[in-house]
C-alpha cells in the first residue's frame, strides 16, 4: 500500500513538471517566474527580463525523463555595453564565458531583483548585455561575427532574458 502511494505522489510530481527547468523540490518555475516578471514592466522605452542560472544535467532525452537540471531566477548585477566584440575584452583565467573587463562604453548598470528582474532605458542601439558573476563578466552568447551576448534595440519595450549556463551539462 506505502508503495502504490509513493508511486501516485512521484507520477503526479513528474506530470506536473510541464515546463522545462522546474523543480518541485526548490520551488523554481522559471516559466510563471518570466510571466510574474512581465507584469513588473514599468518603462515605456527599454530592455527588460530576467535573469537565471540553469544548473544539473540538462541534456534533453527521448523519451523524456526527469532530470536534475533546474533553470531558476537570480539576483545579480546586469550590466550593458556598447557592442563588444571577443578582441576588445580581456578574458578571464581558464574560463570562455567569463571576462575581467571591456574596452567599451558601459551605458548602463542595473540590479535585478530577488526574482532575477530587471528593466532599464537605453537609446536605440547595438549592445554588448552582461551578467555580473563573483565580480566578473558573463558572456556566454556570440553572434558569429565576434560579437558578445550581442542584442539590438530600436523602440519600445524588448524583452531580454539573461540565462547563466557555466553550471549545467548539456
Amino acid at each position: 500500500m506505502k508503495y502504490l502511494i509513493l508511486v501516485a505522489i512521484l507520477s503526479i510530481s513528474f506530470l506536473s513538471c510541464k515546463k522545462e527547468g522546474c523543480n518541485n523540490e526548490d520551488g523554481c518555475d522559471i516559466q510563471e517566474t518570466y510571466a510574474e516578471n512581465a507584469l513588473k514592466v514599468s518603462i515605456q522605452n527599454g530592455i527588460w527580463g530576467t535573469v537565471s542560472s540553469m544548473e544539473g544535467n540538462c541534456m534533453p532525452s527521448v523519451p523524456a525523463t526527469a532530470s536534475s537540471c533546474t533553470n531558476c531566477p537570480v539576483k545579480r548585477t546586469v550590466k550593458i555595453y556598447d557592442y563588444t566584440l571577443f578582441s576588445q575584452a580581456i578574458p578571464s583565467v581558464d574560463s570562455p564565458v567569463f571576462f575581467d573587463s571591456f574596452s567599451t562604453q558601459l551605458i548602463a548598470e542595473v540590479n535585478a531583483d530577488e526574482d532575477g528582474f530587471f528593466q532599464v532605458n537605453i537609446p536605440a542601439g547595438r549592445y554588448t548585455v552582461v551578467i555580473v558573476e563573483n565580480g566578473k563578466l558573463y558572456a556566454s552568447e556570440g553572434d558569429g561575427q565576434g560579437g558578445l551576448n550581442p542584442i539590438t534595440y530600436t523602440n519600445g519595450l524588448q524583452n531580454v532574458n539573461l540565462k547563466m549556463t557555466y553550471k549545467a551539462v548539456f
